[in-house]
């Protein structure tokens, strides 16, 4: 899909929802109109029954749709990736949604065919109000059993290995059977059931315009910065270390500033802050307390700011960001052409900074032989006297009269006459 067509579709999107806001305020006001005009008549018809009263009153306030985000993920659209952030949101909170990310029926799979979490591995469409209940829990509960006590004969581990294949056998079918279930469980006549989102939804926007990655940047990390002292040790990047770590080393947001590089890392790989002693992705919506790993003894060994994402995450992802760029920017001595490669977000900022580097070192050089030959060429007025001052004043003069001799006419003439007499 070329990116002009995504472009309208997403301005479609747009148009839509703001068709769906306009046209939702009046049916609101109606409701209330409705509903103040039935209480008005049984408050006449019956004004000492109190309960009739408080029978009416609650559900008129129920009527009325808290905000706004919940008309968004009721919509269909596909294209809009603001939508599958809010629906992908809810899926946030661990206490609600138990299925791992590593699993093909996670989050973002259920989020991309418009459903939302709204309980205890309870998901729901706005668009068809179907609901699902996904329970994977008695098959974990069987996975786990495979701490087999050594003592055991020979046959009895035979069984246990029989029973762990056919348990994960029944795992398989099971997952299986939910990834059907996240397209088939929509209404008959729901368009979630026709097509979802496409694999473009979770793509970070901006990241192959320098400018663009590096305000990103820069204002991420001045949100871990803010409080210097609760940043961790982080893991180096992964892939080639040593040309990541030498372009953090030599980025700066300006040319006296030198970044602090835990931090640097973080606002490099999608993390910002989102409370005191907290850091969070908002493209997968994990949260990281950075108290977690400080401390002699710290309770996790260290940060990954790569891996701590969740898989399905476009910083970590190459197959959720889904972009690619060229490697190898002419053709080598065999004429193979130069290849296209898949990368994540964190990958594209690097390249952003290390573009930056280039281009602020190849400036330097010319700044500092200019300022050092306006240093050699004008002296220090200050350190003069008025009568050297004026001694270099008449040489000026002198010279400018020299050079203008041989443009002036008139003793051009004179010589011209002299010579003829």
């Amino acid at each position: 899909m070329s990116y002009a067509v995504e472009i309208k579709k997403r301005k479609f999107d747009r148009i839509l929802e703001a068709l769906s806001d306009s046209a939702a305020s009046p049916s609101r006001t109606s409701l209330n109109a409705r509903n103040n005009a039935s209480t008005t008549t049984l408050t006449q018809d019956s004004a000492s029954d109190s309960s009739k009263r408080r029978r009416v009153t609650p559900t008129a306030k129920a009527v009325v749709p808290s905000t706004s985000v919940t008309s968004l993920c009721g919509h269909y659209l596909p294209s809009s990736r603001a939508a599958f952030l809010q629906r992908l949101e809810t899926f946030r909170h661990v206490t609600q949604w138990h299925i791992p990310s590593t699993e093909p029926i996670n989050a973002a799979a259920w989020a991309k065919r418009g459903w939302v979490c709204v309980d205890t591995d309870t998901i729901y469409c706005g668009a068809c109000k179907e609901r699902v209940h996904v329970d994977l829990d008695a098959d974990s509960e069987l996975l786990k059993n495979q701490e087999n006590n050594e003592d055991e004969e020979e046959e009895e581990h035979a069984d246990q290995d029989d029973s762990v294949v056919m348990r994960s056998e029944i795992h398989e079918s099971m997952v299986k059977r939910y990834q059907e279930m996240i397209v088939t469980a929509h209404g008959e006549n729901c368009l979630w059931l026709k097509r979802g989102c496409d694999s473009s939804i979770q793509r970070i926007e901006g990241l192959l315009n320098t400018s663009m990655a590096i305000s990103a940047l820069r204002t991420r990390y001045e949100s871990i910065i803010n409080r210097a002292e609760e940043v961790p040790r982080v893991a180096p990047l992964p892939g080639d270390g040593f040309e990541a770590t030498e372009g953090l080393e030599r980025f700066r947001f300006n040319d006296n500033e030198k970044p602090q590089l835990d931090a640097l890392k973080l606002a490099v790989c999608g993390w910002e802050r989102k409370c005191e002693d907290v850091i969070e992705c908002r493209h997968c919506f994990r949260s990281l307390g950075l108290w977690l790993y400080r401390g002699e003894t710290p309770a996790m060994e260290r940060l990954d700011a790569v891996e701590d994402h969740l898989e399905y995450c476009p910083w970590r992802s190459t197959e959720a960001q889904d972009t690619e760029i060229i490697i190898g920017g002419r053709r080598d001595s065999e004429g193979s052409s130069p290849s296209l490669q898949r990368v994540a977000g964190w990958a594209l900022v690097l390249q952003a900074m290390l573009k930056d580097n280039s281009k602020r070192e190849s400036k330097q050089p010319v700044s500092t032989s200019a300022s050092e030959t306006e240093l050699t060429s004008t002296p220090n007025n200050e350190s003069q006297t008025p009568e050297q001052r004026e001694k270099k004043m008449r040489d000026l003069l002198r010279r400018i009269k020299e050079i203008k001799k041989p443009f002036n006419v008139k003793a051009l003439l004179k010589r011209k006459d002299k010579g003829q007499t």
